[in-house]
């Protein structure tokens, strides 16, 4: 028969799995937006170079070259502060990850010990079945005076 620890300790495993989950999803979110802000970064440097090749060039559209370079570092700026802003998010997914693991830890080290009382309690059973035998042969085998 299961002991009614097996239930807990399933249970235990599925909210760790659970909390898994959601510190992978917290953290690829984070590191989107963080991929993101780069790429918006990547965007306004080569922007800022067209805008000065224009103005080198002494073509006119340099400055629409550089509005666009100010307004994808913004963007970028925006990204970057979005991703800080979820890093506690994530690192409380992280802590709530432990709290469930240090649970199913603790579960596996009940039903641990309630295996070795229960081997130790069977293990006294067979013993005094054995002396119960031995005792009720030595009675039996005693003489009649």
């Amino acid at each position: 028969m299961k002991h009614p620890l097996h239930r807990v300790l399933r249970l235990r495993s599925l909210l760790e799995d659970l909390s898994q989950l959601e510190l992978e999803q917290r953290g690829a979110e984070v590191r989107r937006l963080e991929a993101a802000a780069e790429q918006e970064q990547t965007k306004a440097r080569a922007a800022r170079r067209d805008g000065l090749q224009r103005l080198t060039a002494g073509e006119m559209e340099w400055m629409l070259e550089v509005a666009d370079a100010e307004i994808l570092a913004w963007k970028g700026a925006r990204l970057r502060s979005l991703a800080e802003s979820r890093r506690p998010e994530v690192e409380a997914a992280r802590a709530a990850l432990l709290e469930r693991r240090l649970e199913r830890r603790q579960v596996e080290a009940l039903l641990t010990e309630a295996a070795e009382a229960e081997a130790m309690h069977e293990a006294r059973r067979e013993q005094q079945g054995v002396d119960d035998w031995f005792q009720s042969r030595t009675a039996r085998e005693k003489p009649d005076r």
